[in-house]
């Protein structure tokens, strides 16, 4: 009696869960995807899995523990999952959004291994318009294509970041279009949310817009046709703080930066695909730009090169500029050989490479870096991937010092000061298993 009571009531509780779940997929079309990563690596200084910049080279008078020692690292959590929703229509367009998720953790908080989300963005398409809102690709200036092992190698080069923004994007002809929307003008995740900083106290968003040229009358690789365009960001940065006041001492004294970045990006397929194989084609794609106070989004990964105060106390923000170049050659259909290289400089002055008038010290934070490596991706059939992967990462500081941690506890040994450059080298292992 016991276990047809039991039956009766599992029966009870399944039925309206299988009606409500045909109920949905009649009106949804809800895919769900991602892939499981693996990552094995050596770095020759002692870094972490995400380091993009070396640490200062020991000296003759000075050792440097990050110099000193390498680094073995493995991880999973580059591992993610996302759904694709196509819905229905809306005023005459497609409808769909697309939420996705891995456990890096690193941009909410949390651990490394802790869930963060990456994209949760909706679209609108109409024959010859587009309309996207929610958190996604940055809309200009980033690299078409960056094959890479791991996800933030090069990534501080203006590879590209996620923001909650709105762009429309017109296609006047099929291959002349031309995107406006405004995005996240400060940094949208973490503890804080960036809400108190001088990119969220101005009154500006964030501006951005790209014209661009796509065709296929060159031929393509896969889905990397020939593609042109110039792009751009503008916002503002109020630099009041609590101890910047104005002469009578009763108020805030205020100083609204410029934040802008002017950037032109590129993909040439310069041997296509022919009959769909890949097979011995090449493809050279990149960028390059120039900017002003881009540390508020960090559209430069791990960029330090902020507004600071000169001697008078009024404020002001450095230029900046970089480039980004990825050489890409299939020796067969699933097998590829790249080459990248990228290069980003501080146009910081004298005076802001010693200490601000704030007292603050600058000449840990460096002013150049580049770096430059290859990689072979394996594609072993449609759900497996391998890469190996090396990578030289170069820096060069705003000068001779002793590295500290952030309560400025030593970090190296010795009477003198470290090298103002450093040099790391990293050697990567990776494997997918895309579903």
């Amino acid at each position: 009696m016991k276990k047809t009571a039991f039956l009766l009531l599992a029966l009870f509780l399944l039925i309206p869960a299988m009606s409500n779940a045909g109920s949905m997929s009649s009106r949804y079309d809800v895919t769900f995807g991602g892939f499981v990563k693996y990552d094995l690596g050596w770095t020759s200084q002692n870094a972490n899995a995400d380091a993009v910049n070396a640490s200062r080279s020991s000296s003759s008078t000075r050792s440097v523990l990050a110099d000193e020692y390498g680094n073995t690292f493995m991880s999973g959590a580059e591992t993610r999952f996302n759904f694709l929703v196509k819905g229905p229509d809306l005023w005459g367009a497609k409808t769909s959004a697309f939420i996705e998720g891995d456990f890096r953790g690193t941009s909410t908080g949390n651990q490394y291994g802790g869930f963060q989300l990456r994209h949760a963005f909706m679209k609108m398409n109409w024959q010859s318009a587009e309309l996207m809102i929610g958190q996604n690709w940055q809309q200009w200036g980033m690299p078409y294509y960056v094959p890479t092992v791991s996800i933030l190698d090069y990534a501080q080069y203006m590879k590209g970041i996620r923001t909650p923004q709105i762009a429309f994007r017109y296609f006047f002809t099929r291959e002349f279009n031309a995107m406006f929307g405004v995005t996240s003008a400060t940094e949208a995740y973490g503890a804080t949310r960036g809400y108190n900083d001088g990119f969220a106290r101005s009154s500006w968003p964030g501006l951005q817009g790209e014209v661009a040229y796509w065709t296929d009358r060159c031929g393509k690789i896969g889905p990397h046709n020939l593609k042109f365009a110039l792009g751009g960001y503008y916002g503002k940065d109020n630099s009041s703080r609590q101890t910047y006041q104005n002469a009578t001492g009763n108020g805030y004294r205020d100083d609204t930066l410029n934040s802008w970045a002017v950037a032109f990006r590129y993909s040439v397929p310069i041997v296509p695909e022919r009959q769909a194989n890949k097979a011995m084609s090449v493809l050279l794609n990149g960028n390059f730009w120039v900017g002003q106070n881009l540390s508020g989004s960090g559209w430069l990964y791990d960029s330090v090169a902020s507004s600071y105060q000169r001697p008078d106390g009024s404020y002001a923000a450095p230029t900046m500029f970089g480039l980004q170049a990825n050489l890409s050659w299939w020796i067969t259909n699933a097998l590829q050989l790249n080459g990248n290289y990228g290069y980003l400089k501080h146009n910081t002055s004298n005076y802001a490479r010693n200490i601000d008038n704030a007292g603050t010290l600058r000449t840990g934070q460096y002013n150049m870096t580049q770096s430059y490596g290859a990689n072979l991706l394996w594609d072993a059939n449609q759900a497996v991937r391998f890469g190996i992967q090396w990578v030289r990462n170069y820096t060069g500081y705003n000068g001779y010092g002793v590295p500290v941690t952030s309560t400025g506890a030593p970090l190296s040994v010795g009477t003198g000061n470290a090298d103002r450059t450093g040099v790391a080298d990293v050697y990567r292992f990776g494997a997918w298993y895309f579903f």
